[in-house]
């Protein structure tokens, strides 16, 4: 009788455990897959620090050149870049107005504050708005080139080119390459 105690002990120990051990593979699969539905960006192998929500600003004589943020920004530890997600770039005009430019990704370099973004490009203000793939911003010329094809659209016009230069200062733009243009009927008021 008592070996039989003692059999039946063991036997509700081995159930009790294996049932534990299933119930913490279970959780830990489930908690998995709902991690799959999230993802998490991998930080690059080269970078010293990764930040979210990052917020800059660039100033040149006391005057803000640009603004940027970023949803999240790996640093590298040698090269001097910071390679963003998401980067959203506000550059300010001589004459006060803004020019927005949105992306997928971007490189900053930390050395110089020249930009390079790619990934669904636009830039904006309260006039047209332009579209492209990859566009360099260098900060020292305050200039922004594309050598991908860019496309504009205003109210009045549309305009696309297989290149294009963007003067911050001057706000004039330069297009090179194929150039194609169709001016808009402006509503009857």
């Amino acid at each position: 009788m008592a070996n039989r105690k003692r059999t039946f002990k063991i036997a509700l120990t081995c159930a009790a455990a294996a049932g534990l051990i299933v119930l913490v593979v279970v959780f830990l699969q489930l908690r998995s897959q709902q991690g799959e539905s999230v993802p998490i960006p991998m930080p690059a192998a080269k970078a010293l620090m990764t930040l979210a929500k990052v917020h800059q600003t660039a100033t040149k004589d006391g005057k803000v050149q640009w603004e940027l943020d970023a949803d999240s920004a790996q640093l590298e530890a040698s090269g001097g870049r910071m390679i963003l997600t998401a980067p959203k770039v506000i550059f300010h005009m001589e004459d006060g107005t803004l020019v927005h430019l949105t992306a997928e990704q971007g490189i900053l370099h930390t050395n110089n504050n020249d930009m390079k973004v790619t990934g669904r490009v636009r830039l904006h203000n309260d006039q047209y708005t332009l579209t492209t793939e990859i566009l360099v911003y260098l900060h020292d010329q305050r200039l922004l080139k594309s050598d991908a094809p860019v496309r504009i659209e205003s109210p009045t016009a549309s305009l696309r080119a297989d290149r294009m230069t963007y003067d911050l200062t001057q706000n004039r733009a330069h297009f090179e390459g194929q150039v194609e243009g169709d001016l808009h009927e402006r509503p009857a008021i």
